[in-house]
């Protein structure tokens, strides 16, 4: 089935996170902040989750029986504090300039131990590396950024409306660094399809488990007391996962106060 304004490695994962967490579902609080057609929303208002979609566009809701509202995801969110146990964020994070308000907003409204599960293009993957590399892409193969495509207006609307194009794809330790200090933890990083360009760029791997140790080993003797925190993004920099899956998944916690 073609999702419009999805792509197709995100829905399975939703079709199978769903399917996986069917029995924990029920009654849960669950916010989708860009909606787009309603069908991933949908898969959890099928489980009996109280399903609550918004979209820049609501009008392109198709799937999901329940009401879509507007959102602008630069500005503060119009929903509740502490309201949801799941946000979801497909395909959309790359499109906002400012992902320090999306990061706060998004802590804001969850609950304590709530989930962001965000989905974006993997510009960590080693061909994302290259790609960048290459000509500041998010893949080689396409146009450079330019003034001409940097804003995508919508499909058969007679109006202006639009968007950014994928002009602030982020890496994963950009997205984690901004998450962590909004008190999101990394939860679960979902190793998606191999990249076969990223499995050729392999013989780049050794290079960029050195500097990343080199890094690590700088960063623990700078702040010892913050090993941790150090040991986790050198295990993030030099994960096959990251590194070789096609697109990026991630899945937030939320922890301390819930304000």
């Amino acid at each position: 089935m073609n999702i419009p304004h999805s792509r197709e490695l995100s829905v399975e994962f939703f079709r199978k996170y769903v399917a996986e967490q069917r029995s924990n579902l029920k009654d849960l609080e669950v916010y989708d902040l860009s909606a787009g057609s309603g069908y991933i929303i949908n898969l959890f208002h099928e489980q009996g989750a109280k399903v609550h979609p918004y979209d820049l566009f609501p009008a392109n809701n198709k799937f999901c029986k329940a009401e879509c509202r507007q959102i602008d995801l630069q500005q503060n969110f119009p929903i509740d504090d502490v309201a949801a146990d799941v946000v979801i964020c497909a395909e959309t994070i790359e499109h906002l300039p400012d992902h320090h308000l999306f990061f706060k907003e998004t802590s804001r409204i969850l609950k304590r131990n709530g989930r962001l599960i965000l989905t974006t293009p993997n510009p960590s993957s080693l061909r994302g590396r290259f790609s960048q590399f290459v000509g500041e892409t998010a893949h080689y193969n396409s146009p450079l950024p330019n003034e001409y495509n940097a804003y995508t207006y919508w499909e058969n609307s007679m109006s202006t409306e639009g968007y950014f194009s994928k002009l602030f794809v982020s890496g994963i330790l950009r997205l984690r660094t901004l998450a962590a200090i909004q008190k999101l933890k990394i939860k679960q990083i979902v190793r998606t399809k191999n990249s076969m360009t990223s499995v050729l760029l392999l013989l780049f791997y050794p290079m960029i488990y050195c500097f990343s140790r080199k890094a690590f080993m700088k960063n623990v003797k700078q702040q010892p007391e913050n090993r941790k925190t150090f040991q986790e993004i050198f295990q993030i920099n030099t994960s096959f996962d990251v590194l070789l899956s096609n697109h990026l998944i991630i899945v937030f916690e939320k922890t301390g106060n819930e304000n």
